[in-house]
């Protein structure tokens, strides 16, 4: 490229180079060659100030050192940032309610085990003196309430037999009395009539007969006690029955209670529980006990080291845009700018700490508890690790992505960008109008006919103007979010 086309001066020096000639044509005779070469010298020096000026007054309008990133589609994600710890999704606390000594263990922290696999052993020497004698009281219970059972079995059986068939002592003599009393109330019955007969014919006298009624009125007096006697005998036979059936439920009844057996059934189980084991395949993460140890919290902590998920908290601003399903990756220092991929599997339906009053008291907004399940896989996350998880609420793929420090918006609310065109050595600014799609906090997505990939977009807007010619500085690649 020429000077005069770079700093647009080829009009000065056609009018220098014309005016030149002309004082050569003009003096040629009148000052010879010295004077000519004067009058070169002077035109020359004169084109030199001119020039130098037009240069100088161009470089003034000229922006050098301005930066730009040259546009490249990329993916562009709307996210928001919480922390966690990461901690197993399914894991077990082993307890024991034995207060009895350990008397071994048999796993370290950090061991992988299998559920059913044996933790530790305690110490059973007591428990097994307490069931001998648990076994022999149980035995020796039931042998005395068999025997119980059985006699009053019989009592029973003998009583109702009694009563139905009027037997043993009491029934049989109120029986035999009540049957003399009554042949006695029949026979003088028969002589009273007799006697009656007689005296009508004359044949027996008044005091006689009068005397018999007596002797009559007596048997019958007789037979009605005996009567009563007979019956009140049957009602206290009645009653003994009642009495004999009670005492035979009651005999059974003991038989059934398995109270016994329950006290001994708890002590075998106790036997049972003495060995400890695993609840759930996982890993040992904590060891509490040792040998000789009586257990009083946690003997063991097993979790799950591949089910692993971070609980986070989420400002009340940010979680109906927050849904289950979303996309998250997760950091660690442990793991450095390596993502892990996960997802959100719950979100709260209540603030933190029932939230609204604590948090309200202390100035702080609500947050909310959102479960983020960590579907990948990377050894060096370990539990109780604090985690930077980015949830993704929205993301466009292969998408113009660009700072909005880059983006001008216009007095009739249009968006433009200023893009680099090449100008010689240096670029040209020109306008190029975009369309804004998904926002994040720093950049957002734009779209226009005027877009393409390697177009050189400035980032520093303040000053410039289309038209207006810049010198850049080296230019990265647009990214987004």
């Amino acid at each position: 490229m020429t000077l005069s086309k770079q700093y647009g001066i080829s009009s000065y020096l056609w009018l220098l180079y014309i005016f030149s000639l002309e004082v050569v044509s003009m003096k040629k005779h009148r000052f010879g060659k010295k004077g000519i070469l004067i009058t070169v010298i002077a035109a020359a020096a004169a084109a030199a100030v001119i020039v130098a000026c037009v240069i100088s007054s161009n470089a003034a309008k000229t922006k050098v050192g301005i930066s730009c990133i040259s546009l490249k589609k990329t993916a562009l994600q709307d996210t928001v940032s919480v922390t966690g710890t990461i901690h197993s999704n399914s894991s077990s606390s082993v307890y024991t309610s034995l207060t009895l000594p350990v008397k071994e263990v048999s796993v370290s922290v950090g061991d992988t085990v299998k559920k059913g696999k044996v933790l530790a052993v305690l110490d059973t020497s007591s428990l097994e003196g307490d069931i001998k004698q648990q076994q022999a009281e149980t035995q020796a219970a039931d042998s005395s309430i068999s025997r119980s059972v059985q006699k009053a079995k019989s009592d029973y059986e003998t009583a109702l037999s009694n009563y139905n068939n009027d037997s043993g002592p009491e029934l049989s003599a109120a029986k035999s009395n009540l049957a003399r009393a009554k042949a006695a109330l029949e026979q003088e019955q028969k002589a009273y009539a007799s006697l009656k007969a007689a005296a009508a014919a004359g044949k027996a006298t008044k005091s006689s007969l009068e005397a018999e009624a007596e002797k009559l009125s007596q048997a019958q007096q007789a037979y009605a006690s005996a009567q009563q006697a007979a019956s009140s005998t049957k009602s206290q036979a009645q009653q003994g029955v009642q009495a004999s059936k009670d005492a035979y439920d009651d005999a059974m009844a003991k038989s059934n209670d398995k109270s016994g057996d329950s006290a001994l059934q708890k002590l075998q189980d106790q036997m049972k529980q003495s060995v400890i084991k695993a609840p759930m395949d996982g890993t040992v993460t904590q060891c509490g006990v040792s040998v000789g140890d009586v257990p009083k919290a946690a003997m063991f902590r097993i979790e799950n080291m591949s089910d692993l998920v971070v609980d986070a908290e989420v400002k009340e601003v940010d979680i109906n845009r927050v849904k289950n399903g979303d996309k998250v990756t997760v950091t660690t220092d442990a793991t450095g700018k390596e993502a892990v991929p996960g997802e959100v599997v719950r979100i709260a339906p209540a603030a933190t700490g029932q939230g609204n009053t604590q948090q309200a008291a202390q100035g702080s907004d609500p947050t909310f508890t959102v479960k983020i399940h960590i579907t990948g896989k990377n050894p060096k996350l370990k539990i109780g690790m604090k985690a930077k998880a980015n949830i993704v609420l929205e993301e466009k793929q292969n998408v113009f992505v660009l700072p909005y420090d880059s983006i001008v918006q216009k007095s009739n609310g249009s968006n433009v960008i200023y893009v680099a065109e090449p100008y010689g050595a240096l670029y040209k600014v020109a306008e190029v109008p975009v369309t804004m799609g998904l926002e994040t906090d720093v950049s957002a997505e734009v779209s226009g006919a005027g877009l393409k990939d390697g177009t050189k977009v400035i980032t520093e807007t303040d000053g410039i103007s289309p038209g207006q010619t810049v010198q850049l500085s080296p230019s990265p690649s647009s990214g987004g979010k």
